[in-house]
């Protein structure tokens, strides 16, 4: 069963302002200081990254340049600013340099590079459903550069889901979220499966227990605001219990708190 809920982006306000110049597809190049001190502030959320920098003396504007990854041109500019600050709603995760202007005239190369790139944990990982011996593990918790299967039954391994047979006639096997029972011990975790944005437009149904298939990708809010990305590569039958089927998996981890920013693929 599907829990329904709303997942609300916290607005970002984009400061977009007249250009005095012209966009250089690219930035540098120019007499003008180098930018310094970009950085992508807390205030980030859902899908807009705050983006800041020190203010350079007796300029026109900013252009602030985004890719998504680092074989990309970085192309026209996705901001025009006057101020040390942009927000820049991002359909994925990526690079940004801010160049500063005055006139025609631009900063004599890019600022120092930032990005919203996750973390690529490309260890497989296998957790077994209740129908499993009971030393399989059938728990998990997602950490920032590995996971950790466990034990969903011990109340000492505090798990953000779990593998187990919901009933579905889809699949043997799902996933549950950590605090749902029976094994309900562990964090909350909120999930979807990936759709048009990466899973993210507005209205969309959030669940804490679903099915799972082979190729499915899922996304999940762990309890502490991270975001995660899980690529299933199988559901595969127990070697010495039938009935049982597990849930072998891998995932990308967002590092910014509260970001929902992936790339297209893991590798």
């Amino acid at each position: 069963m599907k829990k329904l809920g709303l997942m609300v982006l916290v607005a970002g306000i984009i400061l977009m302002a007249g250009c005095a110049g012209d966009d250089p597809a690219g930035g540098g190049g120019g007499t003008l200081e180098v930018v310094t001190g970009v950085a992508i502030g807390s205030a980030s959320a859902g899908r807009d990254v705050v983006l800041t920098w020190n203010a350079v003396s007796d300029v026109d504007g900013y252009y602030v340049y985004f890719r998504e990854n680092t074989s990309d041109e970085w192309g026209t500019a996705v901001g025009d600013v006057t101020t040390n600050a942009f927000t820049h709603t991002a359909s994925s995760a990526g690079y940004y340099v801010v160049v500063a202007y005055e006139g025609t005239n631009t900063s004599s190369a890019n600022s120092t590079e930032v990005n919203t790139m996750p973390e690529q944990i490309n260890v497989t990982y296998t957790i077994w459903d209740n129908h499993a011996p009971a030393d399989e593990h059938s728990g998990f918790i997602f950490g920032a550069t590995s996971g950790t299967t466990g034990l969903a039954a011990s109340t000492s391994f505090i798990q953000d889901i779990y593998c187990y047979d919901g009933g579905w006639t889809q699949s043997p096997c799902g996933f549950y979220s950590g605090n749902v029972a029976p094994f309900g011990t562990g964090n909350p975790t909120d999930m979807i499966e990936a759709g048009s944005t990466y899973g993210y437009p507005s209205g969309t149904q959030w669940w804490v227990t679903g099915w799972i298939l082979a190729g499915d990708i899922v996304f999940a809010e762990l309890s502490d605001g991270h975001f995660v990305k899980i690529y299933v590569n199988s559901v595969p039958q127990h070697s010495t219990q039938p009935a049982s089927h597990g849930i072998v998996f891998y995932y990308d981890y967002q590092p910014i708190e509260g970001l929902y920013l992936f790339t297209t693929e893991s590798s």
